[in-house]
């Protein structure tokens, strides 16, 4: 009896020690894994940085664009206002 209990506790033993084994290779691939996507993640983020830094130049040039729009549609009309003037007077003197 108490040999087929050793026996008994060597295999509960032998099956411990196999899963602690299978455990540690599952560990391992795990944390490879954790590794990888930690890799993966901060190369997005810097992406995302990147994308960020890209649109805010966009931004400022479209805003830098508008104000110059603005800027020539003032000195358009300010002509447009100007040529009225000119043909008025023109007008009034022939």
């Amino acid at each position: 009896m108490l040999t087929e209990k050793l026996e008994e506790l060597e295999n509960r033993v032998r099956l411990a020690v196999a899963l602690i084994a299978k455990l540690k290779e599952e560990k391992l691939g795990l944390e490879r894994r954790v590794e990888e996507l930690q890799t993966v993640i901060k190369r997005q983020a810097e992406q995302v940085g990147a994308l960020e830094a890209a649109q805010k130049t966009n931004r400022e040039q479209l805003d830098r664009m508008a104000e110059e729009r603005e800027e020539v549609r003032l000195k358009i009309d300010r002509l447009l206002e100007e040529i009225v003037r000119i043909e008025t007077a023109v007008e009034s003197g022939a």
